[in-house]
């Protein structure tokens, strides 16, 4: 088992480090210019009023206003490559964590809830206000507060004392609001994900919940599951509320005792009316990038969050060595299972425990056991869907986790008890949406006289299948659709998992007498119940509990003859 190496900074986009320059120099250019009106309110009322006289006023109003057109611009330019950059890195990150979840180790995959693995998925958006560049711009604003502060303490004096003993106060509170934040937003997403398992446990199962008529009773159940995630959704935007409100409510209150006391000082005169406008001006602007950064720090609670769910999703064992995807050996059809033992955790036990055994080409075997679902592990390792916890596969000589997944299907082929359908066309479930040669489908197709039957669909080839039991066609049709997908790759090892119980009389024949020709010419395993079937087979092998027991029923086994020619 190979699993995968979850590093440091996995989440980050590619060229973060220069992203973050030029935004922290946009930034330096917006706060230096935002400095224009203070200063300009400063000069205006304390030095040119005062002397009308003076030609300096245009001067300054011309330059105050470039400084107000260039800040503005500077602003759309950023907020435009911020955006872009969120865009850019939702995107890249889950076409990642796609790739990585169809590369994952299945057997780790599984115990984890369909409703899990969507809400992982989903917290990728979640990271981009992170990784766009939006937080390094806020926290980099955060920095001029002490600028600002400095410039309201030269220019106010004493008043300085408002603003900073305010400001202490809402980060503070700010602080104990951000940790029930995060509280309220743990629980939200463990009752999501919940309610998303039950909701889609449920949409699967529904022809069995109507069969046994519980709908009302599953219908109660989310309704008090939905009860519950409505709760717990209100308790997040109380949460966010209040902290907001907060936020509000200290700016509010920051103008206003700066007015107040300001408005004392220049009575007194210890201060100027320019100096009191210029610092209430000021005093605005330390609220804007703190409340902003508050705005951040909420937002924080649930990118947290988010991260450890992205994180679990990139910390799924992979089943794909760093060498693999290098090898092609010939197709020969030999299988060599070496001291295989599997299990789905470390705490379960084995279910394949110390498996040997040489197939040679062409050998037909016939596996059998009292355990149907053993009977599907095993061929589920041996197709490559679960990697072995512990020995190893050899097809054709290579280890099998070596395979790239479209060699792969050249050597193995996997027919299930029920063949999967795709949500598409009949063409695309053939072609595996283009990637197998139509010119093979049509062969395999017309062996299984599968081509005959959709001729008798209106649309034909492009009759579209949603994979669920709404589909117009048969269940036999279904499974034969899917066979056609897997024997048109022309594999030398066949693996037949019981994948003749949906099939009618005629389909079964003709599954039979396909079988029946590929004797011979391709190495098979057979799982089947029928006894035509399992007469196919040179030799017999037994699972009995986790073992595997080569038995000697082949002795008196009739000699079955091929039905016609099948080139591979």
């Amino acid at each position: 088992m190979i699993s995968a190496t979850i590093q440091k900074d996995i989440l980050k986009p590619e060229g973060f480090h220069s992203q973050s320059k030029s935004l922290l120099l946009a930034s330096l250019a917006i706060n230096i210019l935002s400095l224009a009106v203070p200063i300009m309110t400063l000069q205006v009322y304390d030095r040119i009023l005062p002397n009308v006289g003076s030609g300096t006023l245009p001067i300054l109003l011309a330059g105050v206003f470039i400084a107000i057109v260039l800040e503005a611009a500077l602003r759309l330019t950023r907020a435009y490559v911020i955006g872009w950059n969120g865009a850019t890195y939702e995107h890249r990150m889950s076409c990642k964590a796609m790739n990585h979840i169809l590369q994952s180790n299945l057997s780790r995959v599984g115990p984890v809830g369909i409703g899990e693995h969507m809400s992982r998925m989903a917290a990728i958006g979640k990271l981009k206000d992170f990784y766009n560049g939006y937080g390094l711009v806020t926290l980099s604003e955060l920095v001029f507060v002490p600028v600002f502060l400095g410039l309201i303490a030269y220019i106010g004096g004493p008043l300085i004392i408002v603003p900073s003993v305010i400001l202490i106060l809402f980060m503070v509170l700010s602080l104990w609001q951000g940790r029930k934040l995060r509280n309220v937003l743990d629980q939200r997403g463990q009752i999501d994900d919940e309610r998303y398992n039950f909701l889609i446990e449920s949409l699967e199962g529904i022809h069995t919940i109507k069969s046994f008529a519980m709908e009302n009773a599953f219908s109660r159940r989310y309704e008090a599951l939905e009860e519950t995630s409505t709760l717990a959704n209100y308790a997040v935007t109380d949460a966010t509320a209040s902290t907001f409100n907060t936020g509000a409510v200290f700016s509010h209150l920051m103008v206003t005792c700066v007015i107040v006391m300001g408005a004392i000082f220049v009575l007194q005169g210890h201060l100027t009316t320019g100096g009191l406008i210029a610092t209430i001006i000021l005093s605005g602007r330390i609220m804007q990038p703190i409340q902003r950064t508050l705005g951040l720090w909420a937002g924080y609670q649930d990118f947290s969050i988010a991260r450890e769910k992205a994180n679990a999703l990139f910390a799924t064992p992979l089943h794909i060595p760093p060498e693999a995807n290098t090898v092609n050996p010939p197709r020969e059809g030999t299988l060599q299972i070496n001291h295989l033992s599997f299990r789905f955790a470390d705490d379960q036990p084995w279910i394949l425990e110390n498996i040997n055994i040489d197939i040679k080409a062409r050998e037909c075997i016939l596996l059998d056991t009292d355990q149907a679902s053993s009977k599907s592990i095993l061929l589920k390792v041996l197709s490559g869907i679960y990697p072995p916890t512990q020995g190893q596969i050899r097809v054709d000589g290579t280890d099998i986790q070596y395979f790239a997944a479209e060699q792969l299907v050249h050597h193995v082929g996997y027919i299930q008890t029920e063949g999967l359908i795709f949500r598409g066309s009949i063409r695309d479930n053939l072609t595996c949406f283009g990637q197998i040669d139509e010119s093979h489908v049509r062969e395999i197709a017309s062996l299984l006289k599968v081509d005959r039957d959709i001729a008798k669909l209106s649309s034909g080839f492009d009759t579209y299948l949603s994979g669920n039991h709404t589909d117009s066609i048969t269940p036999g049709l279904k499974q034969r659709i899917a066979m056609v997908r897997v024997l048109a790759t022309k594999p030398r090892i066949i693996l037949f998992d019981n994948a003749d119980r949906s099939l009618d009389h005629q389909g079964y024949n003709t599954i039979y007498k396909l079988l029946a020709q590929l004797k011979g010419k391709a190495t098979m395993i057979l799982i089947s119940d029928d006894q035509n079937l399992r007469n196919l087979a040179d030799r017999f092998c037994r699972l009995q509990g986790s073992k595997l027991i080569e038995t000697n029923d082949s002795e008196n086994a009739p000699k079955v003859q091929p039905y016609q020619e099948l080139r591979i």
